[in-house]
C-alpha cells in the first residue's frame, strides 16, 4: 500500500547494518519469536543453501528444481551457460537430510531438556568443511557430462565468472542470440 518512492526511501534506514531485505526479515522473525515465545522452549534451526539428499531416501533426492537444484538442472540442461558469481566464495550448501536431521533432533533436545534460553543451531559446513562455487562449477559439469540428462537442449557447457562484462558477452551470445534466434 505504500508508495513505491516510499519504500525507496525507508527501506536503506530499515535494513541497517543488514545486506538484504532477506537476512533482515529473518532477523526479525527470530527477535519476535524471542519476543512472544512465553513459557514455550523454542529452538531456530539455520540451514544454509538446502540443496539435495545425502542418504535419505536416497542420494541426490529434490522434491522440486527451486534455488541451487533449478541452476543445476538448467545447467545440466545446456539452458543455463553463464553465471554471474564469485569462484572463491564458499558454496555452503547443505544436504536436505542433514537439515531435517537436525530439525528433529534439536526438537527432541528442547523437548527433553526444557533449556530457558531460546536454541539456535547454525545448520552449516562453511566453516569446517569449505567447499567453493568455482569447484561445485567444476563437479556439476563434470557430473553432467558423465551423466546426461534426458532431452537436453544442448551439450552442458555452463561457467561461473565474477566479471560483470564477461558474463554480459556470454548472456548475449549464449543466451539472447539463440533465444532471438
Amino acid at each position: 500500500w505504500l508508495d513505491e518512492s516510499i519504500i525507496q526511501d525507508i527501506t536503506p534506514k530499515l535494513l541497517g547494518a543488514w545486506p538484504n531485505t532477506y537476512t533482515y526479515t529473518k532477523a526479525l522473525s527470530e527477535y519476535l519469536i524471542q519476543q512472544e515465545k512465553g513459557n514455550l522452549n523454542i529452538a531456530i534451526i539455520r540451514p544454509s543453501i538446502v540443496g539435495a539428499s545425502w542418504h535419505e531416501p536416497f542420494p541426490g533426492w529434490i522434491d522440486s528444481f527451486n534455488g541451487t537444484s533449478g541452476i543445476f538442472i538448467a545447467a545440466g540442461k545446456g539452458i543455463l551457460r553463464t553465471v554471474l558469481a564469485n569462484n572463491e566464495a564458499v558454496a555452503d550448501m547443505i544436504p536436505v537430510d542433514v537439515a531435517i536431521n537436525l530439525t528433529l533432533a534439536a526438537g527432541w533436545y528442547t523437548a527433553v531438556h526444557r533449556p530457558k534460553n531460546m536454541m539456535v543451531f547454525n545448520c552449516t559446513t562453511g566453516g569446517i568443511n569449505p567447499f567453493f562455487w568455482g569447484e561445485m562449477e567444476q563437479y556439476v559439469m563434470s557430473t553432467f557430462k558423465r551423466n546426461p540428462l534426458e532431452q537436453a537442449f544442448r551439450t552442458p557447457n555452463a561457467h561461473l565468472t565474477s566479471n560483470y562484462l564477461i558474463n554480459q558477452y556470454w548472456v548475449t551470445v549464449s543466451h539472447k542470440a539463440p533465444a532471438i534466434l
